[in-house]
């Protein structure tokens, strides 16, 4: 279906690819994975016919341009295009399984995580569409993909996190309190982004906000950090207070859309100053052998962690709690997040949250 034999690229005076040989069949789903500018887009971009390479062969079903071989390129549908399930529902709509390679690029960017399964359905109930998918969402690759082909160096330089000092262990030995919100609301346009959220995080927890509720989750989180940063128990809510117990220094991660910008964000980590850490959606432009770098170091740091991401695998490595931040309340469980979307009482819960 695609063959591509001693392919190479140049750009100016910089090598993409070099001697690169690869061949998928008719039907097959491969995950194209690597470190950022490893030529992962750059080859979904040869496959369509968008870059020609500098020396190589690349044959897709014969001819490209042949009555009998239908090409369908979706590689443009990137991570600004993806913030509704519903744009990809409508670009996958009736494609011819035995005629189209379907060439995708992070598909699963800005896809809550009921998108990404509708996408992991479609992908497996069309057996005989073959596609070719650059993502560093592991959970997805998994679920879809046959096999993966890694691109460029595997090296990446770690992600080094210290942690400030600890707070002691009560009198009673018990794990210390770090963070206590009680009764928080706060509305956008007249309704309710969150309400009624209370919660208590002891030291060394590693908390996902998770659910649909996509604003509530991110504001809440810039909530606890406005209220720590400006000194403020409400954090700009209309009601409820936020406190920090003391000796708790909090170091805030926001959302950023570069892969430098979230370079230089991890890079102020570096200096031990931190022993309760905020990221909003920490590997949303991240590759993913730098994901796994971050993860590992996630992992390891001793102190407290809240965060939002739509990286299943991700949040499934690192939270040991998960709270989904409904506009009504939340679902608030110690689990995995596998076992969270598991549980049935968890189910019931949600849903009476998000009923109107």
């Amino acid at each position: 279906m695609i063959q591509i034999k001693n392919l190479e690229l140049k750009l100016g005076k910089r090598e993409i690819f070099s001697d690169l040989n690869l061949e998928i069949r008719r039907g097959e789903k491969v995950g194209v994975i690597g470190g950022e500018g490893a030529g992962k887009s750059t080859l979904l971009d040869i496959i369509s016919g968008v870059l020609k390479p500098t020396a190589g062969e690349l044959k897709i079903s014969g001819e490209i341009q042949s009555v009998n071989g239908v090409y369908a390129d979706f590689s443009e549908l990137r991570m600004a295009e993806m913030s509704a399930i519903e744009k990809l529902k409508r670009a996958l709509n009736g494609l011819n399984d035995g005629e189209i390679i379907l060439l995708l690029d992070e598909p699963t960017k800005n896809l809550d995580a009921d998108g990404i399964e509708w996408l992991i359905n479609f992908l497996c109930e069309h057996e005989n569409l073959t596609s070719v998918i650059v993502s560093s969402d592991r959970y997805f690759l998994r679920s879809t993909c046959s096999r993966m082909i890694y691109l460029g160096d595997s090296q990446v330089e770690p992600i080094r996190i210290d942690c400030a000092p600890l707070l002691p262990p009560t009198p009673s030995g018990a794990i210390p309190i770090v963070l206590e919100v009680n009764g928080l609301l706060k509305n956008r346009d007249g309704e309710p982004l969150f309400k009624d959220v209370s919660f208590a995080i002891r030291q060394g927890q590693k908390v996902a906000f998770v659910g649909h509720n996509e604003r509530g989750k991110s504001k809440l989180l810039k909530t606890l950090a406005t209220a720590y940063q400006n000194q403020d128990e409400t954090g700009g809510c209309l009601s409820g207070n936020i406190k920090f117990s003391q000796g708790v220094k909090v170091f805030s991660v926001p959302r950023v859309y570069t892969a430098a910008a979230a370079k230089t964000e991890f890079d102020k980590l570096a200096f031990g100053t931190a022993n309760l850490l905020l990221l909003d959606n920490p590997t949303a432009c991240l590759d993913l052998p730098t994901i796994e770098t971050l993860e590992k170091s996630l992992i390891n740091f001793p102190g407290t962690v809240i965060f939002v991401d739509e990286d299943r695998a991700f949040i499934q490595a690192i939270a040991n709690r998960i709270m989904d931040i409904t506009p009504k309340g939340t679902v608030d469980r110690i689990a995995s997040y596998a076992d969270f979307l598991a549980n049935e009482t968890v189910k019931l819960q949600i849903k009476e949250k998000y009923k109107r």
